[in-house]
C-alpha cells in the first residue's frame, strides 16, 4: 500500500482538532513574529529602491542625480545587512514552525515555546536552510543551462515554442530541486545525532521516486490558497498547519511506513 493523500489530510484535520492551544492561534503568533515582525523593523530601515521610484516618478531631477544620491555606499550596506539578518531569523523561526507541525502531527500537546525551537538548535536550523538553499541554486545552473540552449535554438531557428519550452523546462526542474531537500528539517528534528550534511542526503534519499506525490499533495491545497485571499488571509492561520501537519505525515509515512499513531481513548 503506498502513500494515501487523504487519508493523511484527513489525519492532519484530526490532529487539529482539539488541540490546545489552538493551532490557529500559533499560527497567528507566528505571523506576527515573522511577517508582522519583518514588516516593522524594515519600515525603519530606508528602503532605497523605494525614494528612487518615487523620484524618478515625482519630480524633474536628473536620473544620474538621483541615483548618485540615493543609492549610496553606507545605504545599501544597511539594506542588505537588515534583509540578511531578516532571512536568517526567519529560517530559525521556521524551523520551529515545522517542529509545532510535526509535534502537532504526532500529538505530543506542542504549543507556543514549540515555535523558538529554532533557537535551541540554531546551528543546525541556520546549516540546513543555508546548504539548502547552495544546492538548490547550483543545481538550478543545471535547469539554466538547459535553458539557454532553448534560447539559442529559438533564436536559431526562429521558433517561439523553443524559447516557451525552454522557461517549462527551468520552472519544472527547480521545483524537482527543492521538493528534493523538503525532508531535511525533519530529520534533523527527528535525529538530535544527525549532521546536516547527512539530513539532506536522507532528505534527498527518501524523495526519489515519491516527489510526484507530495507535489499533488501541495496542489491539492491551491484551492484554499487562492480561497484565502477573500478572506484577506485570515484562512491562512488555518490552512498553514493544516498544511504543515500533512507534510509531516508525508515525512512519516515515507520514512516510517506508518502514519502517526492515534492515542488511545480509555
Amino acid at each position: 500500500m503506498g502513500y494515501n493523500r487523504p487519508q493523511s489530510k484527513w489525519l492532519a484535520r484530526d490532529a487539529m482538532r482539539g488541540a490546545y492551544p489552538h493551532p490557529m492561534l500559533v499560527s497567528l503568533v507566528y505571523l506576527l513574529l515573522t511577517s508582522v515582525l519583518g514588516n516593522v523593523v524594515m519600515s525603519f530601515v530606508s528602503n532605497p529602491f523605494d525614494a528612487a521610484y518615487y523620484y524618478l516618478t515625482q519630480t524633474n531631477y536628473p536620473v544620474d542625480e538621483i541615483m548618485s544620491a540615493i543609492f549610496t555606499p553606507s545605504r545599501m550596506a544597511v539594506l542588505l545587512l537588515m534583509e540578511l539578518l531578516l532571512n536568517l531569523y526567519f529560517w530559525v523561526m521556521r524551523y520551529g514552525y515545522t517542529s509545532y507541525c510535526l509535534r502537532l502531527t504526532r500529538r505530543e500537546g506542542p504549543s507556543y515555546r514549540n515555535l523558538l525551537d529554532g533557537f535551541y538548535s540554531m546551528g543546525r536550523a541556520l546549516g540546513v536552510n543555508f546548504l539548502v538553499a547552495l544546492f538548490q541554486f547550483l543545481w538550478g545552473l543545471i535547469g539554466v543551462a538547459v535553458y539557454v540552449v532553448f534560447v539559442l535554438v529559438g533564436v536559431f531557428l526562429g521558433s517561439g515554442l523553443a524559447v516557451l519550452m525552454g522557461i517549462v523546462s527551468l520552472v519544472v526542474w527547480n521545483i524537482y530541486i527543492s521538493y528534493r531537500y523538503r525532508l531535511a528539517v525533519y530529520f534533523l528534528l527527528d535525529h538530535p545525532e544527525m549532521g546536516v550534511l547527512e539530513a539532506i542526503r536522507s532528505s534527498r534519499e527518501t524523495m526519489r521516486g515519491v516527489t510526484g506525490a507530495l507535489f499533488v499533495q501541495d496542489m491539492s491545497f491551491l484551492g484554499w490558497s487562492i480561497l484565502s485571499i477573500f478572506t484577506l488571509g485570515i484562512l491562512n492561520l488555518w490552512l498553514a498547519p493544516y498544511v504543515g501537519c500533512a507534510e509531516a505525515n508525508f515525512y512519516h509515512w515515507e520514512v516510517y511506513g506508518s502514519y502517526p499513531e492515534r492515542p488511545s481513548v480509555l
